[in-house]
């Protein structure tokens, strides 16, 4: 009689799967500990939460006002953890951990449709877990991981649009690329859809019927579209002309042509990519089997070699050549490196050297304890110089193991135990000047008293959340204005965190913020002579 597999209960308690749960307890920590981080998970925690307070979900909402920056997929999804766990933000981390973590199967989804073996496709998912990119990002309120998460579900449809099940195949792919677009824009169709427009290049199926893939294609990029629309033309027709106009032209062709925000030179990502690959990009060395395979394996390495090509060398000439960049846009781009990598890597054609991982880790503690020393309270020092020691004690464990070969495993989980180390710094050492919570809760109070508040610059929700306040902060950023609203309003607050508002009287209130400070005035004060 054939054996039976064992079953999940047995896997679950099985040696082979603690690695496992040792990587979900080193992503846990930080969701718990670090605070939203200005400006950017500030702002997106002050939309869902003007969304979580009005009832609205059509239109996203920031400071009063429509927000058409961002399309409202993780919104909805941060307001519908929150109706199960409460209003935290520890629950909005915890959103992304759990989708970087539905990144995983769906990777290895990816790599079965290309038929990658079973090694790769183990290494493969390690290699993405220790990648210092998902590390970084697997707990940061951002769109970019649950785009990733859309992109890899496109990815995987992409084969069964030239196979009989291709209806199947066709819809998978529209609600991919569809709730893509809802995630951030249209972006999703480049990052999901270049592959499939040159699957017959690399998919013989696609290759020996081209016309009805094509087809199917254009079928499942229409739905995907309507899909889109579907929020998109009620949320435009409710937004109004001026958020109608943002959400259409100005989030999409602006930045493309001439971005208002992060606008950098075509060469940026160069430097950046490397970075956001280690520890491989310096670890991976010749393994025992350099030799290229032969045979049906080769040629389902081609294929799988050539998808790679197609979905990343593409994607990443166009992100290079629009203005716009951040290092978190190439998130959804570098499942495709990890998949070549981890394709060698489980052939044995490729190894994690140790040492090379131990010299990486070591780096990354020096820097941080170097980094943060700067600080001028010794307590924030300390917990600094801690956090960098362990992070170099990891970094010597694996610098001892020399040029012998690393599991993946082994090496992704001194990664994930150093970048967790690293965001444990950042809490001890400078959290303090990105915690928003006192200043929060003391305009709350002044708010729910009646007291007239201004904010001398752009809040971008910075107090928001943090407050959980229900009404926006009235803002300007004309010298004369805040004068005048200061005269009419004696009785008031002046709040500015922005380094060019500065008055010759003496705030009542001061935290540090950033790199500077901010601070409360009594507007009255502000006019006196």
């Amino acid at each position: 009689m054939k054996p039976t597999s064992p079953g999940l209960h047995a896997y679950l308690f099985s040696r082979r799967a603690w690695p496992w749960f040792a990587a979900l307890a080193l992503l846990l920590p930080p969701m718990f500990l670090l605070q939203p981080v200005p400006i950017d998970e500030t702002r997106y925690l002050a939309v869902a939460w003007n969304m979580h307070v009005s009832g609205q979900w059509l239109v996203p909402w920031l400071d009063g006002a429509p927000y058409p920056d961002k399309a409202p997929m993780l919104f909805w999804l941060i307001n519908l953890i929150w109706s199960v766990t409460g209003v935290h933000a520890w629950a909005a981390r915890l959103l992304e951990g759990l989708m970087a973590l539905a990144t995983l199967p769906l990777l290895a989804a990816v790599e079965q449709r290309l038929g990658m073996d079973r090694p790769a496709r183990e290494a493969s998912m390690w290699l993405w877990l220790g990648c210092a990119a998902v590390a970084i990002y697997a707990d940061v309120v951002m769109f970019d991981m649950l785009l990733t998460l859309c992109t890899l579900a496109a990815w995987r449809a992409i084969p069964a649009l030239a196979e009989r099940r291709w209806v199947g195949g066709t819809l998978a792919l529209a609600l991919a690329l569809g709730a893509g677009i809802l995630v951030k824009g249209p972006v999703a169709l480049l990052v999901g859809g270049v592959p499939a427009l040159l699957a017959p290049w690399w998919l013989p199926s696609a290759r020996a019927r081209p016309l009805a893939f094509y087809l199917r294609l254009v079928a499942g990029l229409v739905i995907a579209v309507a899909v889109a629309l579907a929020w998109a033309l009620p949320a435009a027709h409710a937004g109004g002309t001026q958020y109608e106009d943002a959400i259409f032209l100005h989030q999409t062709f602006g930045r493309v042509a001439h971005s208002f925000a992060h606008a950098r030179p075509w060469w940026w990502y160069l430097p950046v990519l490397p970075l956001m690959l280690l520890p491989w990009v310096v670890s991976l060395g010749r393994g025992a089997s350099p030799a290229p395979p032969a045979g049906a394996t080769a040629e389902r390495n081609r294929v799988a070699n050539r998808f790679v090509l197609a979905a990343f060398v593409p994607d990443f000439v166009a992100f290079s050549l629009i203005s716009g960049k951040q290092p978190h846009y190439l998130l959804p781009l570098l499942p495709a490196l990890i998949m070549a990598a981890g394709m060698r890597v489980g052939a044995n054609r490729w190894r994690v050297v140790g040492w090379r991982v131990g010299l990486t880790l070591v780096a990354i503690g020096v820097a941080v304890a170097a980094g943060l020393g700067w600080l001028e309270h010794p307590p924030s020092r300390v917990g600094a110089t801690l956090c960098g020691g362990l992070v170099v004690l990891v970094g010597l464990f694996y610098l001892l193991r020399g040029r012998r070969a690393l599991a993946p495993s082994m090496a992704a989980l001194g990664m994930l135990a150093a970048l967790m180390l690293c965001k444990l710094a950042f809490v001890f050492s400078i959290g303090p000047r990105y915690d928003m919570r006192s200043v929060a809760l003391r305009l709350a109070a002044a708010q729910r008293e009646g007291t007239p508040l201004l904010y001398a610059g752009t809040p971008y929700g910075l107090f928001t959340f943090a407050g959980r306040l229900t009404r926006p902060i009235q803002e300007s950023t004309d010298p004369a204005a805040i004068m005048a609203w200061a005269r009419a309003h004696p009785d008031g607050w002046v709040v500015s965190g922005d380094s060019g508002y500065r008055f010759a009287a003496a705030p009542f209130y001061r935290q540090p913020y950033l790199d500077h400070s901010l601070s409360i005035w009594h507007a009255g004060q502000l006019t006196s002579p």
